[in-house]
């Protein structure tokens, strides 16, 4: 068996109104890759911790104290919305990058790979 050593954050993105809409058939169909794909990552031991976000976001200081129910489209960080992140044990970067590729919103989001700081 590989030793995963390397932890890496997966930052999962999409753009309100893309995608699978709440109640059409490829919605559920996406959801149960999700899972597949998260029981599959659990048994493997890639998967660390993964969690589902809600819409609203606080930011909070230098002066952007606000609350946003929904992303602004015409603001350059609103045009996509984080709704979920996975912590993932990995042997390396090319193995997280590889789980990541493998994400069942890719086609119309994106996921972010990030290497975790050790220490």
């Amino acid at each position: 068996m590989t030793e995963r050593t390397a932890t890496h954050l997966l930052i999962h993105r999409f753009v309100p109104g893309t995608g699978p809409q709440e109640g059409t058939e490829e919605l559920h169909e996406e959801m149960q890759a999700w899972e597949a794909l998260g029981t599959e990552l659990r048994r493997s031991g890639h998967l660390v911790a993964g969690y589902a976000l809600g819409e609203q976001t606080v930011r909070l200081g230098a002066g952007t104290d606000d609350v946003a129910e929904a992303p602004d489209p015409q603001e350059p960080q609103g045009r996509s919305i984080v709704f979920a992140v996975h912590v993932i044990a990995a042997a390396d970067e090319a193995e997280a990058h590889a789980i990541a590729e493998r994400m069942p919103h890719l086609e119309y989001g994106s996921t972010e790979v990030r290497p975790m700081m050790q220490g």
